[in-house]
């Protein structure tokens, strides 16, 4: 669920619950307009988008390398 991104994963976490209590809350269910939907379904896909991405120090290689090699040529 939290991966190996925890950090970035909580935080889009908290973005979808804050969203959706925002929406409960203040507005007392669901959009009643364009405008309070595009807000509302804004808010999921940026908590989604940023649960999904990873943290700026983590790379996708199995064995990164800390420093830049030489290629002969």
């Amino acid at each position: 669920m939290l991966g190996t991104s925890w950090m970035t994963s909580v935080v889009g976490y908290l973005v979808i619950v804050l969203t959706v209590a925002n929406q409960v809350y203040t507005e007392q269910g669901l959009p009643a307009n364009v405008h309070e939907w595009i807000g509302f379904i804004g808010g999921i896909v940026t908590g989604v988008g940023i649960a999904l991405s990873k943290d700026f120090n983590k790379t996708n290689s199995p064995h990164p390398e800390a420093t830049a090699k030489v290629v002969p040529s």
